[in-house]
């Protein structure tokens, strides 16, 4: 439905919006991290190595150059001359003119020159006397956040998580809509169904209103009773339909399906005979009284368009129960087998031999046969229509009681 489509854009969009909100604040929050960790590493090993060249100049010892992840290191007078360097660094001006202050000897600087990368420093006063010499230790800065390399690297996985994100939101926010659109739906086509028997209705309480001497208020009173029939059999269908979508449980229990169908075959009336064949015991798992339902769909559309007779079989094959109720009418076209299963459809062969009937049998019986894990089509036959239900079945042979055989793949086929 387009307001439900547009509902779900809205909401994807908003819960997308605020998913790109919160990533963009985990990726600024993780890249300051980031940043933090390798400086707060760098100036912590620059301060070790200040404070040893510092404690070997205040011990009367120029210090010897050691190796290590800090490799520029100066120590320069209070004149700005380079008394001692290491390999790296001897070659350099003074890595900074800053002098800490005699009460604050030891700070953290970042000097950046043009078209030179940035170098990152402890300055370590040696000593609190005006002309006590200065010991620079650092690096230069990692290229990771010296460029913008590490906002490329959390920049990329960020997107992809946005992205995903408002795919997983669609699909999430489209299947929690999805009852609501069939309800609607539901709604629409029943109102639209409902429409026709009380338009009826009203017609015959206001001619036998308006023109009482030339109405038999008997034949007001039938008609009235069959749209209420009609009305009553509509809302009946479409609560059975709803409580079988909505997945209300019923109470399930080991079902002999052919001593079942054998028992409605018995009792079911009409002037269409009904030849049925079973191969002995055909044990199926679910709610006898929705499974009465659908065998009493079948048999009633099957006796409905039958010529002469009506077949039905039980029996199994691949670990499922099969049960196949084949009339001797004029069919059904392959372009409209799926179509009858629809709620309210009727085809015109369907409104000439029962204008009564509400359009939701087989729909509900389908909806029966999905409730308990199984199939129900229409497959070709010589002659008429063939619907064929497919349970699990139940197998007795399994020692400590029965047990319920399911087969690899969902048989469910295309009318879900």
């Amino acid at each position: 439905m387009p307001s439900l489509r547009s509902i779900q854009a809205r909401y994807t969009t908003a819960a997308t919006m605020l998913l790109l909100l919160l990533t963009v604040l985990g990726g600024v929050s993780l890249d300051l991290a980031i940043r933090y960790r390798i400086e707060d590493q760098v100036f912590f090993d620059a301060e070790q190595v200040a404070a040893q060249w510092s404690a070997q100049v205040r011990g009367g010892v120029l210090p010897r150059p050691a190796s290590g992840a800090v490799d520029l290191i100066q120590l320069v007078d209070a004149q700005g001359r380079i008394v001692d360097a290491s390999p790296a660094a001897t070659r350099r001006p003074p890595l900074s003119t800053f002098r800490p202050a005699p009460d604050d000897r030891l700070q953290r600087r970042v000097e950046c020159r043009p078209g030179k990368p940035c170098v990152l420093l402890m300055a370590n006063r040696v000593s609190p006397a005006s002309d006590a010499p200065v010991v620079y230790a650092g690096t230069v800065e990692p290229p990771l956040i010296a460029t913008h390399r590490l906002e490329y690297l959390i920049a990329g996985p960020a997107l992809l998580i946005v992205l995903l994100g408002g795919r997983l939101m669609w699909w999430i926010i489209g299947r929690a809509l999805r009852p609501a659109e069939q309800q609607y739906r539901l709604a629409s086509v029943t109102s639209h169904e409902l429409r026709n028997p009380i338009a009826g209705l009203r017609v015959q309480l206001e001619e036998a209103l308006l023109h009482p001497d030339h109405v038999d208020p008997r034949d007001t009173i039938r008609g009235a009773l069959s749209a209420t029939g009609r009305l009553e059999a509509i809302v009946q269908d479409v609560l059975t339909m709803t409580r079988l979508r909505g997945g209300q449980p019923a109470p399930h229990e080991p079902i002999d399906l052919a001593a079942l169908v054998a028992q409605e075959v018995d009792t079911h009336s009409g002037d269409t005979s009904v030849e049925i064949h079973t191969t002995g015991n055909v044990w199926v798992h679910g709610s006898r009284i929705q499974l009465i339902r659908l065998v009493d769909n079948l048999l009633s559309n099957a006796q409905r368009h039958a010529a002469t007779a009506v077949t039905v079989d039980v029996g199994s094959a691949g670990g499922r129960a099969v049960l196949t109720v084949t009339d001797d009418g004029n069919g059904i076209a392959p372009a409209d087998r799926e179509r009858v299963f629809e709620r309210f459809t009727r085809l015109d062969e369907g409104r000439r031999r029962d204008a009564g009937g509400t359009g939701l049998g087989l729909a509900i019986s389908r909806d029966i046969a999905h409730a308990h894990r199984g199939t129900l089509r229409i497959e070709d036959s010589p002659r008429g229509a063939r619907f064929v239900l497919r349970l699990p079945l139940l197998d007795q042979n399994t020692t400590g009681g029965r047990r319920l055989v399911r087969t690899g793949r969902d048989d469910r086929g295309p009318g879900r």
